[in-house]
């Protein structure tokens, strides 16, 4: 009989932990939380791509025999015509005598801009050695290196910005992928052109911009501080609310972003009510308080 009393309690006991643990849970105050809305649009992503300026024609003068070189009429950047004269050489016999008659004159084969001047007055050429470099205006290109796993940026068509290093931006062109691989950035060259730009020496660094993202309205935008994830950032959800006091976890893609807004894809439209702040590891369907909309 007294344990039949003893068994009783204890289970008397028990109840009435359990409901005051079950009362607890329901009492559970509310998590204040502010709201927001999320929006159609997109979000372009720019990635910045190192470039540097070539000219794909270029000739290369020469000089025909030894000599010195007596009268240059050049510069780097000017414009040459087909025929115009360059250079006046003296054969060493010449200069060793001071006779100054009948100089070799050197002339442009055909137009272009000089890009490269290599012998100055009295400069001492051998046969063969370069005088100067013409390039053809008409031939500047930008050659620009590409990490391999970005190539679908630049398929042939695909339009970019070129930045030049005083701010100036050229709108371009892909036109061809070089067959050459640096070794050692794993990076293939490029070709792009712009019909608007101007004289521009060869080897200059320029930022080739490439733009990207959604061309289309199907995404929606929401601050960043509205999305969760898990640890592995495999997984991302918002917490939006169903009436004025539950918010419930829905899954979401993510895209694009810049600091303060990113790119989502799911079960969402813009009259739904999503948590702002407040939401930071809030089981589904927790309980919540409004504090602003």
């Amino acid at each position: 009989m007294k344990a039949k009393c003893i068994l009783l309690t204890y289970a008397c006991l028990t109840a009435c932990a359990g409901g005051n643990i079950e009362n607890a849970a329901l009492d559970r105050p509310a998590t204040e939380v502010t709201l927001t809305h999320a929006i159609y649009g997109h979000i372009s992503q720019e990635t910045i791509l190192r470039a540097t300026t070539a000219y794909q024609n270029k000739t290369v003068v020469s000089a025909p025999i030894p000599s010195f070189a007596s009268e240059v009429y050049m510069r780097v950047g000017k414009r040459v015509k087909a025929g115009e004269l360059l250079y006046r050489l003296e054969s060493k016999e010449q200069h060793a005598l001071g006779q100054h008659s009948t100089p070799i004159e050197i002339r442009a084969a055909r137009p272009g801009i000089l890009i490269d001047v290599q012998a100055q007055t009295g400069s001492y050429v051998t046969e063969g050695m370069a005088l100067c470099t013409t390039a053809e205006a008409g031939s500047l290109v930008f050659e620009i290196n590409v990490p391999y796993e970005q190539l679908e940026l630049v398929q042939g068509g695909s339009r970019c910005i070129l930045e030049l290093p005083d701010g100036k931006r050229l709108r371009a062109t892909v036109q061809a992928t070089l067959a050459t691989m640096d070794e050692a950035s794993q990076s293939e060259k490029i070709v792009a052109t712009a019909a608007d730009a101007p004289f521009l020496p060869e080897g200059m660094n320029v930022k080739a911009v490439f733009i990207s993202g959604s061309t289309t309205d199907s995404a929606m935008l929401l601050p960043k501080s509205a999305v969760q994830s898990d640890e592995t950032l495999t997984s991302y959800w918002v917490m939006k609310l169903i009436n004025d006091s539950t918010a419930i976890k829905v899954p979401v893609e993510t895209g694009n972003s810049t600091a303060d807004s990113i790119e989502v894809r799911g079960r969402l439209t813009p009259a739904d009510r999503i948590i702002l702040t407040g939401g930071y590891a809030l089981p589904d369907s927790s309980k919540i308080i409004i504090s602003h909309e």
